[in-house]
């Protein structure tokens, strides 16, 4: 049978279509698994990890800080050596995530073990006093001996909050007091090991897997 140019070309366009196909799922095989992977898309490794075998990673080191606790005692960050602990920054007025992040805090309280030491920075000292802080973490049922809360002057408390890499924005005409969410889990050498979501129900619940883990011991029974 003799086959025209038409034909000819028609026949070596399907076959064109065919190779391109091929080429098409040999590369989504091969890249698109590598991609997926690094650039960290949900649902590939991390959604498969138990909380325990997740990898903690010295990000940087809390420096020494001089701030005052809930009984307006002098509160030195190098105290807390030796454990490990988890800092927040919140204000005790705040009627946004605040309230939220301080449940969770509480939360963290009561499912690790005695070891791990909690921190809560104020991002609003003209506010609260030691006294106020101490009523805060009364009506959160604190355990003062673990969970402390911490103010100081407005230049401290910036700092405080530029060196453990947390925003702050302070309040203006337009909008109140806007700060991070972030919770900081920092190991017993004082260096900040892992960074969460303080809002997100599946962080926290990482972060107390990762204190415990640090704590060497067994998270407490819901």
């Amino acid at each position: 049978m003799v086959i025209g140019p038409i034909q000819k070309r028609i026949r070596i366009g399907l076959w064109g279509l065919i190779l391109l196909a091929m080429v098409g799922i040999v590369v989504g095989k091969i890249l698109l698994p590598r991609y997926g992977q690094a650039e960290g898309q949900p649902g590939m490794r991390i959604a498969s990890q138990a909380p325990e075998e997740h990898a903690l990673t010295e990000l940087f080191s809390v420096p020494e800080m001089k701030l005052t606790d809930q009984d307006d005692r002098p509160f030195l960050t190098s105290q807390l050596r030796g454990k490990p602990w988890v800092a927040d920054f919140v204000f005790t007025t705040c009627g946004n995530i605040c309230p939220m992040m301080s449940a969770k805090m509480a939360e963290i309280q009561g499912q690790t073990p005695a070891a791990v030491n909690l921190v809560s920075f104020t991002v609003d000292p003209e506010h609260d006093t030691p006294g106020v802080l101490k009523a805060y973490g009364q009506r959160l049922h604190a355990d003062f001996s673990r969970w402390h809360f911490l103010t100081g002057s407005h230049a401290q408390m910036a700092d405080a909050a530029f060196q453990m890499k947390i925003s702050v924005r302070a309040a203006d005409a337009n909008s109140p007091i806007l700060h991070s969410d972030k919770f900081l889990l920092v190991n017993a050498d004082g260096n900040v090991v892992g960074v969460y979501n303080g809002t997100d129900d599946a962080d926290v619940k990482q972060l107390i897997a990762d204190a415990t883990k640090l704590a060497g011991g067994e998270r407490k029974p819901l």
